[in-house]
């Protein structure tokens, strides 16, 4: 876990989440390999890649993975499809972003999360004082699609850069993390881009985050 990883951010073809679609993935690098959170590599079965690019309007993350099969929102606990939904990694598979400028040193830095059919969470948070804001809202907003033939499972979050307190890419640090958290029940399947170990919120360890390189 001491290597530090590092993606490159180029600016995106596209302006909007709206462009996006199946014929739009053949022509983005989505290439960028998730491992189990202890660093070990995972089977083909659920197999996972992600990529980052931005644009004026802010970033872009895409992930694309298989499955075996896919946990969703209980029934009787769905609200309106596409909408925030507290805790939604308790209650579904996600794919999820953990980012922010510096912070691996701040501490501070935004989370994101958007199930296979599209609902989402997104939360501020600062470990530095054990704060999370689960009543922010961040202006994100996301799309997944599903090839049941396949079994593969395709989201993109789009992330505004004012809901990082920018108005357009600076030339700042920016530390990220990457995530999937799916299978049987919550926790079963762990993978992670920079790995983070296991244990009690391993996710939020921003120590272990990687670094974006902004492509100008």
């Amino acid at each position: 876990m001491s290597d530090t990883k590092v993606i490159q951010c180029h600016r995106s073809k596209f302006a909007s989440i709206t462009e996006f679609g199946e014929s739009a993935i053949s022509q983005i690098d989505i290439s960028e390999p998730l491992n189990f959170a202890d660093g070990a590599e995972v089977p083909q079965s659920i197999a996972t890649q992600f990529g980052i690019e931005w644009n004026d309007s802010g970033l872009l993350v895409y992930f694309r993975g298989r499955f075996e099969q896919l946990r969703y929102l209980p029934q009787e606990e769905q609200s309106t499809p596409n909408s925030k939904t507290p805790k939604l990694w308790e209650l579904s598979d996600v794919y999820e972003i953990f980012i922010g400028p510096n912070a691996k040193n701040t501490k501070r830095y935004k989370e994101f999360q958007v199930s296979p059919d599209s609902r989402w969470v997104d939360i501020d948070v600062d470990r530095q004082l054990g704060i999370s804001n689960h009543h922010w809202y961040s202006g994100m907003r996301c799309r997944s699609m599903i090839d049941h033939e396949l079994r593969i499972w395709t989201s993109i979050a789009e992330l505004p850069w004012n809901c990082f307190g920018q108005e357009k890419k600076t030339d700042e640090i920016w530390h990220a993390n990457f995530y999937r958290a799916s299978g049987k029940y919550h926790g079963d399947e762990l993978l992670a881009w920079s790995a983070t170990g296991y244990g009690e919120k391993c996710f939020h360890r921003p120590e272990h985050f990687g670094t974006i390189n902004f492509v100008k």
